[in-house]
């Protein structure tokens, strides 16, 4: 068996797992990608999702089949090879044994608040936190949805419930900092 490649990016292991669940098109692949969320973290364009797929089978992870249906094109069905699978392991296991950091633009945002005046940071902040407020509260609706429509597997619920930690935490987070500014 060859090694697993040596990096592997965040993009790559979200289409991995989501066909380590089971062998699929390019299309379920999208559709899994819409129906838990995973656009706003992922960054997985649809029109990317083939590309990644080819890449991935290029350097010997995926496997492929044509599928053939009555009423559609043939597709190509993808799973994981053998190097896939250990690729796949070694990446989960990677990042869960070390924290990286998260990157976003907020941070870069709070590293230069000293240029902007403490009424527009506010602002800004209050229209943030609201937003957060609201993407809460969306991230419950379709989890509750979801839950209504199809068994989840229980690692679609933790992932559910991490994004909603992590928004909260920010949201305590940034009504903090309104709280602190406001008493400047």
């Amino acid at each position: 068996m060859s090694n697993p490649p040596s990096t592997i990016t965040n993009t790559e292991l979200a289409i991995l797992g989501l066909l380590a669940e089971m062998p699929k098109h390019g299309y379920q692949i999208e559709q899994d990608i819409q129906s838990r969320g995973m656009r706003g973290w992922a960054d997985i364009g649809f029109s990317s999702i083939y590309h990644i797929l080819n890449k991935l089978e290029a350097a010997g992870c995926l496997e492929s089949t044509q599928q053939d249906t009555p009423d559609r094109p043939t597709r190509k069905v993808y799973s994981l090879s053998p190097l896939g699978w250990q690729t796949y392991f070694a990446a989960v296991l990677a990042r869960l044994k070390e924290p990286r950091p998260f990157t976003t633009d907020f941070p870069l945002a709070l590293a230069n608040l000293g240029a902007l005046p403490i009424p527009e940071i506010v602002i800004a902040l209050r229209s943030h936190h609201s937003a957060l407020i609201d993407q809460i509260t969306q991230l419950q609706q379709k989890q509750q949805a979801d839950h209504q429509a199809a068994q989840l597997p229980w690692f679609v619920d933790t992932l559910f419930e991490y994004s909603e930690s992590q928004m909260r935490a920010s949201a305590d987070f940034i009504g903090s900092l309104i709280h602190k500014l406001d008493r400047t």
